[in-house]
């Protein structure tokens, strides 16, 4: 059930949504200095004028004029669009400031899987109206039992998906795909007293064999039987840290119906560009993970891998929902301020109709090892998922 809007104009409207902020809104402003002027008189004098305005423009996908001429319309604020930019243009630290005090407020998760906290980690692009390539990107922790939001930051192009972006910490397990699949990103995971489970990059995380040896992943590939899942033991080394990181490789081979649904995705992706190496890898599932097997199983390695995509459905939901895509022009800094006001949305919807977690394993329940099981683990927990939703607003 989708969330009531709220009108952000009207009182009603406003109240319902200052009472999810952080109390000390207001103060960060000052802080910020977002209310300040360099000539004349403010007309802009409260953080509640500022986020009603900001989150009108951002929320509703107004332009300048409209946002200022319907909040003075409403009873609120009236002020010039050429002044609501210039607080665009200053905003994205507040606004920053004020996404930080969310997810800090979420606190620790009361379930976890194998004793984890399990954090999903995920990049999403986007660029301005006309634009070529990447403008700014989101990257995001979500961490899966409760779907809270850990962390969120807003970079420019050149900031691409790493582990080492992210703070983690002891009992965490970080959950990545490709992207996070190298010697680096694991071992600023690993040093800082968490674990990992990623997804093999074949051209990115070279492996060796405990003795030394390296390890030729397709050839360990065609020599697993059947559809069964297998690991094996395997050492990463990070020149950036000058150390080594156990783990395990864990492989199995997709039924042919699923390994189809592979090569056509990775033919979607890199068109003319994908080889018959890539072609054939896709038929495999490989991962990664420092977790002994005396705590996590392969099959529930597996398992849980299946769930990552909660990560991408956030960010579909936040594209869906929230418009994250519509960049209003081609400033950086107003474009830092229009994506964390989305931001800001999105974490207050979320808050709104969040309920108890259920995406966690029932203790006693079976693991099913078959890949054709993917596709009915993905439909039991988009069930729980749907069931979970509750809304929470007055």
């Amino acid at each position: 059930m989708a969330p009531t809007p709220i009108d952000v104009t009207s009182t009603k409207g406003w109240q319902t949504i200052e009472a999810y902020l952080p109390e000390d809104f207001e103060v960060l402003a000052k802080e910020q200095k977002v209310l300040e002027v360099q000539y004349g008189a403010a007309r802009i004098t409260s953080a509640r004028d500022l986020l009603r305005l900001i989150l009108l423009h951002a929320g509703a996908g107004l332009g300048l004029r409209q946002t200022v001429s319907m909040m003075a319309e409403s009873g609120g604020c009236s002020v010039s669009h050429v002044t609501l930019h210039k607080k665009m243009r200053l905003a994205a630290p507040y606004l920053r400031a004020l996404v930080s005090r969310l997810v800090a407020a979420a606190g620790p998760s009361a379930e976890r899987w194998a004793g984890y906290d399990v954090v999903a980690v995920d990049g999403s692009s986007f660029g301005g109206p006309g634009a070529e390539g990447t403008d700014a990107r989101v990257h995001l922790q979500l961490r899966l039992p409760d779907l809270e939001v850990v962390d969120a930051v807003i970079e420019d192009r050149s900031v691409g998906e790493t582990f080492k972006r992210f703070t983690w910490h002891e009992g965490q397990l970080a959950l990545g795909d490709r992207g996070y699949a190298n010697p680096p990103g694991i071992a600023s995971v690993v040093e800082q007293g968490a674990d990992v489970l990623v997804r093999v990059n074949r051209s990115a995380l070279p492996m060796r064999t405990p003795g030394g040896d390296p390890v030729i992943l397709m050839d360990w590939l065609r020599s697993l039987k059947g559809y069964m899942s297998r690991e094996r033991r395997v050492v990463v080394y990070s020149r950036e840290h000058q150390r080594q990181i156990e783990g395990r490789l864990i492989g199995m081979r997709l039924h042919a119906a699923e390994a189809e649904k592979a090569r056509a995705r990775l033919r979607r992706e890199l068109g003319s560009k994908a080889t018959l190496l890539d072609m054939e890898a896709a038929q495999y599932v490989v991962l990664f993970t420092t977790v002994p097997a005396s705590r996590m199983s392969v099959e529930m390695c597996l398992e849980l891998y299946r769930l990552r995509w909660q990560i991408e459905l956030a960010f579909k939901r936040w594209k869906s929902l929230c418009h994250f895509g519509r960049l209003p022009n081609y400033r950086d800094d107003t474009i830092l301020s229009w994506l964390y006001a989305k931001l800001l949305l999105a974490l207050l919807m979320h808050r709104m109709v969040s309920g108890t977690s259920a995406l966690f394993p029932p203790a006693a329940e079976e693991l099913d090892d078959s890949p054709m099981a993917f596709d009915a683990v993905e439909s039991r927990h988009h069930r729980l998922a749907r069931n979970r939703r509750r809304s929470t607003a007055a």
